[in-house]
């Protein structure tokens, strides 16, 4: 285990706090740190930097601005796990607070996923001062903060829509005729928003991260599929083969048969890492 990698889960709420260990606790190249309040939260920052910080208080919106109005310079990325009907409005525009349902986060290996996916795209923030303050004029972090947001939020969007779907669903079985075909006309307009990509508003976020990258991929291999290229922009941002499979809804063998078949088109040698190739672009 890294001693220096630390995540930081902060909530007035003993069994949310356990709740969300729990969910971490495949997370074994991190080191999970509880505190019950922002007070402590600022006293723990003060020694170490985290690389990632989860908050979830009975009035996220209190909390949160109270930490991002203090004089400590918050780096790293905020996971907001929120309460039912509860709206984030905070001041400080210069920092990456992500939010999500607490309900939806805790099932299945939501959080989890979650996480690995804000981990793999905020590396950025773990670079040096040097390096942090070249980015930053250049509008790289801006650009890789909205890219970490997209992300995570499609991620939620599908699983909101398919939370949705199975409810209508159930709902359908008890009803007359005429609401059942309004139920799944409901349901039809639902399965057609899942399949959207959201392509064009992806391809803008990741290549104002990546310039020319799909470009010149496309220019070399114009056999590729979006869906292969897609592939290529994830494994381009470090995604693990688990993040990719999340995210695109799909089995670990479809993954493999995937990668497969883009080392195929590429014409790439068998021992040949397709990351490795990817990333030299």
């Amino acid at each position: 285990m890294k001693k220096d990698n630390y995540i930081i889960v902060a909530s007035d709420q003993t069994h949310t706090v356990s709740k969300i260990v729990k969910k971490l606790s495949d997370l074994s190249d991190c080191n999970t740190i509880t505190v019950n309040s922002i007070k402590l939260l600022r006293e723990l920052m003060l020694t170490i930097t985290p690389k990632l910080i989860i908050v979830s208080f009975r009035n996220n919106n209190l909390e949160i601005n109270y930490l991002l109005n203090s004089q400590i310079k918050i780096t790293v990325p905020i996971l907001c796990l929120t309460n039912v009907y509860e709206n984030i409005f905070f001041s400080n525009k210069n920092i990456v607070l992500m939010i999500q349902s607490l309900e939806n986060s805790l099932k299945n290996e939501h959080l989890l996923h979650n996480v690995r996916s804000i981990l793999s795209l905020s590396g950025a923030y773990h670079k040096n001062k040097e390096t942090i303050d070249k980015e930053r004029k250049s509008g790289f972090l801006s650009e890789n903060k909205n890219l970490a947001r997209y992300v995570l939020e499609l991620d939620q969007k599908k699983a909101l829509l398919k939370s949705m779907l199975e409810r209508i669903k159930e709902l359908s079985l008890s009803v007359d005729h005429p609401t059942r075909r309004r139920l799944n006309s409901i349901v039809n307009n639902i399965r057609i928003n899942t399949k959207t990509t959201h392509w064009d508003d992806f391809k803008a976020y990741f290549e104002n991260v990546n310039p020319g990258f799909i470009r010149e991929l496309t220019k070399k291999y114009p056999c590729l599929t979006v869906k292969d290229i897609k592939y290529c922009c994830y494994l381009k941002m470090n995604m693990s083969n688990e993040d990719i499979r999340y995210i695109l809804g799909i089995n670990r063998e479809s993954v493999r048969t995937h990668k497969y078949r883009l080392k195929k088109k590429m014409v790439l040698e068998k021992e040949q890492d397709l990351k490795s190739f990817i990333s030299s672009f």
